[in-house]
């Protein structure tokens, strides 16, 4: 997780973490957090799903994206007890209305 950090950081500056307000169980809210895939000029009320090819994905969220490395700080909120290891994934805030 440091080289994580320490690539993000070389590559493009900080924030390295990205924060984002969850539903978790009784749709309580909680902030869900996750290595940065973004270029940091990004729109943050931009697209809210990623899709194939997005272009505000750096070189380095590439490689995080398909090796699913950019999930490893969710494990503080599984510490914390915010989530799960297994179970429904928390919904974004954007998405909530839909269920």
């Amino acid at each position: 997780m440091l080289l994580i950090a320490v690539s993000l950081l070389a590559a493009g500056g900080g924030p390295v973490l990205f924060a984002q307000t969850r539903l978790g169980a009784g749709a309580r809210p909680f902030r869900m957090y996750k290595f940065r895939k973004f270029d940091v000029r990004c729109d943050p009320h931009g697209l809210a799903l990623t899709v194939a090819g997005d272009n505000r994905m750096t070189r380095i969220g590439r490689v995080l994206a398909a090796t699913k490395f950019d999930e490893l700080p969710q494990l503080w909120n599984v510490i914390i007890g915010d989530m799960a290891i297994i179970g429904p994934r928390p919904e974004s805030l954007a998405f909530a209305d839909c269920f």
